[in-house]
């Protein structure tokens, strides 16, 4: 067994605790953050317009079918009942 002494003495040693050096961080300057955004924005904006473009061309092509007069008329009342219920179902909300 091993014995232990108490002393009071005030020199005492304590081993200091090992801490890993703080490591230097370089802040990311709000320039490349900003243009990081307008970078994403950028990409939502040519997303939105490549839709907008081939859902254009998914209507003319289906007008473009119609056989007369009357059925182009059909048809152009059927787009506009879908795009009013599509826009009822976003306002809802």
């Amino acid at each position: 067994m091993s014995t232990m002494t108490i002393s009071n003495s005030s020199s005492i040693a304590r081993p200091a605790a090992a801490r890993p050096a703080p490591v230097a961080r370089p802040a990311a300057p709000v320039v490349q953050r900003a243009g990081m955004l307008s970078n994403i924005g950028a990409f939502f904006k040519r997303l939105g317009t490549a839709y907008e473009r081939s859902e254009a061309a998914r209507k003319e092509a289906y007008l473009a079918e119609a056989v007369d007069l009357y059925d182009l008329e059909y048809r152009m009342q059927r787009l506009d009942r879908e795009s009013a219920q599509t826009a009822a179902w976003i306002k809802g909300f």
